[in-house]
């Protein structure tokens, strides 16, 4: 009878040391830790400071006008791009950082030397890529400002320095942003514009129909977007992309964008994952529509 009560009690043990072993320790507070709001985007956004770190003030988003101010005359540029640049950590004389422009990704590392109250920094990007340079700029605590120039490693591409001046920002994604309208939208989508005007010709454009629908609020329906040109239904499809920050690689859009939507701020390259479920399915429809939608074609130069 003895033999009986140790082999059922022994059972009893084995099974329930297997239960534990299936059960991940800690799963109930990896659960509750890995819940994210789905309009919540942490990718590339600065990590919180430590509350005694002398710099944290220093830290975040600055976003402006990346200017071309050396380049090849014989090449169709972009003059103008919206850059933001992140401060991610200052440790003695050296920092780090990223920024984001053109859709593209890069981090730095580099030197910061404090001088009459204000950060002098010289950094560096990997330099794995055609496009990176080094950036030579002052962050200005006292108006949460940065200006400098940054400056290609290769001296054969279109745009070998630039020039920027900066101002800190919080980015925070916000389903009610609206596209302006004191936009001449008609002028707007071709990159080739003034020389269709120079030509006499048309070229494709927007109309007022871009500001008609948020497609980030309202889940939108054929009857919404059917009768819409290309460029206003892609303008509109791209709307919900820059709400939540991502930079534009294509041109055309980042013009749009980059010029005239004074709320646009690229901090992003993938946003995939903030998407709404709204967004999501208004993406779909959008893409479906654009495929057999005519364009709209303006006469220039009226």
């Amino acid at each position: 009878m003895k033999n009986l009560i140790y082999l059922f009690l022994a059972f009893i043990f084995i099974s329930c040391s297997k239960a534990d072993k299936t059960t991940p320790k800690g799963s109930e507070k990896t659960k509750e830790t890995a819940a994210v709001t789905p309009n919540e985007s942490t990718k590339d956004a600065p990590k919180s400071p430590d509350a005694n770190d002398p710099n944290k003030n220093v830290y975040g988003y600055y976003t402006g006008e990346f200017k071309a101010l050396k380049y090849d005359e014989s090449k169709d540029i972009s003059f103008s791009n919206r850059i933001t640049i992140s401060i991610d950590k200052i440790s003695g004389n050296e920092i780090s950082g990223h920024s984001v422009v053109a859709g593209n990704y890069r981090p730095f590392k580099g030197t910061a030397t404090i001088r009459d109250k204000n950060i002098l920094v010289e950094a560096a990007e990997p330099g794995d890529e055609k496009y990176d340079g080094n950036f030579t700029f002052t962050i200005f605590p006292g108006s949460n400002d940065i200006k400098g120039t940054w400056r290609s490693v290769k001296k054969d591409i279109d745009v070998t320095e630039r020039e920027y001046a900066l101002n800190k920002q919080d980015f925070k994604y916000n389903a009610d942003l609206k596209l302006p309208d004191g936009v001449a939208w008609t002028f707007l989508y071709d990159k080739n514009a003034q020389k269709f005007e120079s030509a006499g010709e048309k070229g494709e454009s927007l109309t007022e129909d871009v500001i008609k629908v948020n497609a980030s609020k309202k889940l939108l329906t054929k009857s919404d977007v059917e009768n819409m040109h290309k460029g206003d239904l892609e303008i509109i499809r791209n709307s919900i992309y820059a709400r939540h920050g991502y930079s534009f690689k294509n041109r055309r859009i980042r013009f749009v964008f980059d010029s005239f939507v004074d709320w646009y701020m690229p901090v992003s390259t993938d946003v995939s994952k903030d998407l709404t479920e709204v967004e999501q399915k208004n993406i779909d429809l959008l893409k479906r529509y654009e495929q057999h939608a005519e364009k709209y074609y303006d006469d220039f130069g009226r």
